[in-house]
């Protein structure tokens, strides 16, 4: 049985620091962001205290950590357990989900469960995470509602990592707003970023009252709507960074050569690989137009008409499953890649060019988003892969 790995503190204090959302589930910080908040205490995320209070990754598997595994995929779900979650610094241990003798090794790692049925909920939770594409917040809660999982709304925040990067952004998507919701108030740059600043890390902030009465939305209500604007907010933010990258990667995918594989196998990946890339180009087509929908009706609100933009963010979230999944596919390659290639490859060799076409399809085509996009454009591409050799 393989133990779980040792973490020093500089892999931790990297993670807290520079994780992404989409790829980082920090518990650790929701824990400490809410020691006084009573719905994290009646709904937590996991059952087991330990492991609610773990760092969970999207980790690219490096060549030794494969025989941890029967079967090892490209990316494995890991699971980070600080030693003190009071201080990072002095490291942790680990393990990966579905690694050989997982249940055992969890168990151990977190000391046990009394109740039988505690483990299975954590189990069957930590298995509903894994299949998600990304820790992307928005997907995962509706993911995990729509598998019956009640957590508190504070789980599925955007990382602080990432609400700094965003910051300017989301300051000049607001710009037009603050002329609306704060007229006449003047200052419109310092307004933008206070709103921006308070829109993403506290909707409850008195300061954004005048954007509560703007919508005429109150209560429940209120937090929703807002939960999904900042999911839009973040969507277009991060569509924007890796759609910047997409022609060249779907260019390396077609060009690379693989040098020593027989006629079949070359056969088979340059149909892969052109699969891959038309994927690529579906799930790139939908997200466009999903974005599209939200910039119309926001258009609507900072044209006077509010009551258009309340509506469409009160049934929005319905819409993230799909674009989440999209933009999670396209951020899993798309990451993959350049971490497997940091320079432009010029040739692959056979079977490792098998084993990351496999897992890229797998992944585009694993996905109910990408499934059902295809099938509303045609089934063209589905048809190909399935009577590919």
């Amino acid at each position: 049985m393989a133990a779980p790995k040792q973490l020093g503190s500089r892999d931790l204090s990297l993670v807290r620091e520079n994780g992404s959302t989409a790829r980082v589930l920090n518990l650790t910080a929701v824990y400490h962001r809410n020691l006084d908040n009573p719905e994290y205490q009646q709904h937590p995320l996991f059952r087991n205290k330990r492991l609610n209070t773990s760092i969970i990754v999207k980790h690219s598997l490096r060549v030794f950590e494969r025989s941890v595994f029967a079967h090892p995929p490209v990316t494995a779900t890991k699971v980070i357990l600080p030693f003190a979650i009071s201080d990072l610094k002095v490291g942790g241990s680990s393990f990966f989900y579905n690694q050989i003798d997982f249940k055992k090794i969890m168990k151990e790692s977190l000391g046990g469960y009394a109740d039988p049925l505690d483990f299975d909920a954590d189990l069957a939770l930590l298995a509903a995470i894994d299949g998600l594409p990304s820790f992307d917040p928005f997907l995962m809660r509706e993911r995990l509602r729509q598998s019956g999982f009640d957590a508190a709304r504070c789980y599925f925040d955007v990382s602080e990592a990432d609400v700094a990067r965003m910051r300017e952004f989301v300051r000049k998507e607001v710009g037009r707003l603050v002329e609306l919701a704060f007229a006449g108030g003047g200052g419109g740059a310092e307004l933008s970023a206070k709103l921006a600043d308070k829109l993403m890390t506290d909707e409850t902030a008195t300061s954004l009252d005048p954007l509560r009465s703007t919508l005429r939305l109150s209560g429940n209500e209120y937090r929703e709507g807002v939960f999904a604007w900042k999911g839009f907010l973040y969507y277009k933010w991060i569509f924007a960074d890796v759609q910047s990258r997409l022609d060249a990667l779907s260019r390396q995918i077609v060009s690379c050569r693989i040098p020593g594989a027989s006629k079949a196998d070359i056969e088979y990946m340059n149909s892969a690989r052109q699969r891959i890339v038309e994927y690529l180009g579906v799930a790139s087509t939908h997200v466009q137009k999903a974005l599209r929908e939200y910039d119309v009706a926001f258009g609507r609100l900072a044209d006077g008409r509010p009551m258009a933009f309340r509506d469409f963010l009160l049934t929005a979230p319905g819409m993230f499953i799909y674009i989440g999944e999209a933009i999670g596919v396209i951020q899993h390659i798309e990451s993959f890649w350049r971490f497997r290639y940091p320079r432009t490859p010029t040739a692959i060799e056979p079977d490792e060019a098998y084993e990351v076409f496999q897992d890229f399809e797998a992944t585009l085509g694993g996905t109910q988003a990408v499934q059902e996009m295809i099938l509303r454009q045609g089934a063209d591409i589905a048809m190909r892969a399935k009577h590919a050799c």
